[in-house]
């Protein structure tokens, strides 16, 4: 067993208190100075400031500046880190030849990225390092450092340029005295923006001059309005993205900026003394933030206290068999009316501790279960009973096991205890396979059906034969589970409504076309059966799972697949492998196969490191072209369950091969839908982006993932997360 008990820190507090006072009366307002810029990171206008959003901002904006037009993602997912991507819409340039992309204007995709490399203290600037446009076409490429400084009201930022943010600058790079291979142009060898979607590395801080930006902000007594003034060191005249010569008769900026609520802001400006200018921008907090009030879940029940003159009652040993069927019966409706599902059942009579095997879909939290649990039992249970086991059970096997002292919830129903005081007492033990120690198992009612449906989205966005094609759809889906391990599921896609029939993009990959065909799926599988699936899931050993899975897995493949996946107790880290014979769906998405069929497999190292909840999943195996190479995923999950991260596949296909994009990469946003719901929920939104669909470094889906099917037992969540116990 791995107790949870966990020491006291250290601190000098009263240096602690002293310097953190000092420091406020320089910062207390910082957090005022984070309305964002026209580039979707937090700044003035077009230049950047050295703040930052709280860490778990997420949100969405909208910005014109002629003759560009901005759609915005913008995300905190660290103290020290700001990251956003662009969409942008070049209205002065068109997309291609008026054959085929008609009247489209040219579009634009770029991600940013600020590091923070000193807070502001009493004595010092904040000071930070950013890239404008990275892995994109480097149309508005830049670098920058940056400090800012908060005097009482203002806050002034006085920032160094390369690229688009100094191309009005004559100062000389000060880089090229480290390396000559700063000293050159931008768009020469090395750095050429002809590979759109490449890596960018060989333009970073070039150039042979740089350039000064700056300027202030002033928080006006006005709540919610700031108003801006700023130098900006861009020369427009050599503005690489668009169609016309853009003019530019004053490089001073004006704006305001106005807090509407404190999710919802919007600004105006008036930039090179020729252009008005808009923005707005929606904001959330996906650290904070808990949805609304789960007035929809049943009411947390109430802890039974027990009589303390029946404390010392001996335990009948072994308990009598009507008297075990009586508890059980008991347990099994106690549970019943908060959703729970008990699988199995067990009496120690002589540790006075009884086991309990619970499966449920309605909390995402293990420790939630856990006090529910207790809590709904507690009424039931014999008074000599001091200790209390909950197992999770998730897709057929544990993926859980925590063991709580029945005493500290009863000091917490009379005020005395605390969920931290549960946590010292508290063992989270090692899951085992099946359950062989219950002496009342499968008593789930199998088989058992489910079906949900709702609407749907299916998208392509940003191609050069127009800028949006979607499809909204209805989808129903089934689940049967026709043993523990055995289950089978479907969906079914009903199309309502769409504009495929004007995509005409046509590939022209040099590989095999495993996604690159996406426009002929998209057309003629409409009414599709976008899955279609069977997977059996079981425990060999202690941590060790293991997936056989077959049927059609997605819209594109269908086969047979297998998984292995050990997940040492109480360890952050894990290591799987998964292999399957698929074969490439017909485009109608119905139940016959093309020609194409491939073996792809990987080996998977998972691990969740100490700090901020990261966790990273690096695969090295075969992909869907046949290809061989390295998915790196890097993640942040944040305390209400969302999730945001990042993803770049290499392999051994060359970039002239690969095509536009150079390498596969994106990024994904993951929420949990109880954030907009009043009652709480295991399923998950998920939205994921990639600039562009290739063919090299592309995966299938074959199947119930393990590492996610067993994630409720994480160790991180359970010990960061002990609050939830009492809710």
């Amino acid at each position: 067993m791995t107790a949870l008990i966990a020491g006291p820190r250290r601190m000098g507090g009263v240096a602690l208190v002293l310097t953190t006072a000092v420091v406020s009366l320089n910062q207390a307002r910082a957090a005022d100075f984070v309305d964002l810029n026209d580039l979707g990171g937090v700044g003035l206008l077009q230049t950047p400031s050295a703040r930052f959003m709280e860490q778990g901002s997420f949100g969405g904006g909208i910005a014109a500046v002629k003759p560009y037009n901005q759609i915005q993602l913008f995300a905190q997912p660290l103290p020290f880190l700001e990251a956003t991507f662009r969409y942008t819409d070049v209205t002065d340039r068109p997309y291609g030849p008026e054959s085929f992309s008609g009247a489209q204007s040219y579009k634009d995709r770029s991600f940013a990225f600020k590091l923070r490399l000193l807070e502001e203290g009493p004595n010092n600037p904040a000071l930070a390092i950013g890239i404008q446009d990275f892995g994109g076409t480097g149309v508005f490429g830049g670098e920058y450092i940056v400090a800012s400084r908060r005097w009482y009201d203002f806050d002034f930022s006085l920032g160094l340029g390369w690229g688009r943010l100094g191309e009005g600058g004559d100062l000389r790079n000060p880089l090229s005295q480290l390396s000559s291979r700063f000293d050159r142009d931008r768009t020469g060898t090395g750095t050429s923006t002809s590979t759109p979607g490449g890596s960018g590395f060989g333009r970073l801080f070039t150039g042979r001059t740089v350039g000064v930006f700056g300027g202030v902000q002033w928080q006006t007594p006005l709540d919610g309005l700031s108003l801006k003034a700023e130098y900006d060191g861009n020369d427009y005249s050599n503005e690489r993205g668009t169609g016309s010569s853009i003019r530019q008769s004053l490089p001073v900026n004006f704006g305001a900026d106005y807090a509407i609520t404190d999710n919802f802001r919007a600004g105006i400006g008036y930039e090179r003394g020729e252009v008005l200018t808009f923005r707005v921008s929606m904001r959330t907090n996906f650290e904070t933030g808990g949805g609304p009030p789960k007035v929809l879940d049943p009411p947390l029940p109430k802890i039974a206290v027990r009589d303390p003159a029946t404390l010392g009652i001996d335990a009948p040993v072994p308990l009598p068999k009507p008297e075990f069927d009586a508890l059980l019966a008991e347990v099994k409706k106690a549970l019943k009316e908060q959703d729970f599902t008990l699988s199995a059942f067990d009496v120690e009579a002589d540790r006075r501790q009884v086991y309990i095997w619970v499966e449920q879909g309605r909390y995402r939290s293990a420790l939630t279960t856990t006090g529910r649990t207790v809590r709904a039992t507690s009424a039931v249970l014999p008074a000599w009973v001091d200790r209390i086991t909950v197992i999770g059970v998730d897709a057929g096997v544990e993926s859980w096991r925590l063991a709580v002292q029945r005493s500290e919830f009863e000091k917490i129903a009379e005020y005395r205890g605390s969920p931290e005081e549960v946590r010292y007492s508290a063992d989270l033990d090692p899951v085992q396979p099946d359950h062989p120690e219950a002496d009342a198992q499968d008593l789930i009612k199998l088989p058992a059906f489910s079906w949900d449906m709702g609407p749907g989205v299916r998208q392509q966005i940003g191609g050069p034969d127009g800028f949006y094609f979607g499809q909204i759809l209805w989808r129903v889906f089934g689940d049967v589970r026709v043993t523990e391990k055995l289950s089978l599921s479907g969906t079914v896609s009903l199309n309502l409504l769409n504009n495929f029939e004007n995509i005409r993009l046509e590939s022209n990959s040099q590989l095999p076309r495993v996604r690159s065909d996406i426009v002929e799926y998209l057309q003629q599988g409409q009414q599709a059966v976008t899955k279609l699936e069977a997977n059996y899931i079981t425990s060999i050993y202690s941590g060790v799972y293991a997936r056989a899975s077959a049927g059609l897995f997605e819209d594109m493949y269908g086969g047979v697949a297998g998984e292995l996946l050990w997940r040492p107790h109480f360890q952050r880290w894990a290591l799987g492998v998964n292999a399957n014979v698929v074969q490439q769906r017909d485009y109608a998405v119905r139940f016959n196969f093309r020609d194409y069929r491939v073996a792809t497999g990987h080996l998977n190292f998972y691990y969740a490191f100490p700090w901020y909840r990261l966790r990273t999943k690096i695969s090295y195996g075969r992909y869907l072209a046949k290809d061989y190479g390295t998915t790196v995923e890097l993640a942040r999950e944040f305390k209400s369950g969302a999730t945001l991260g990042v993803f770049a596949t290499f392999t051994n296909v060359r970039a002239s091969e690969f095509g536009e994009g150079s390498f596969d990469k994106g990024f994904f946003v993951s929420m949990p839908l109880d954030l907009f719901f009043q009652r709480s929920t295991r399923g998950y939104g998920s939205f994921l982006f990639r600039p562009l669909t290739r063919d090299g470094g592309q995966k299938v889906r074959d199947g119930i993932d393990l590492y996610g099917a067993t994630d409720a037992g994480n160790p991180e969540r359970i010990v960061g997360d002990w609050a939830d116990v009492v809710r």
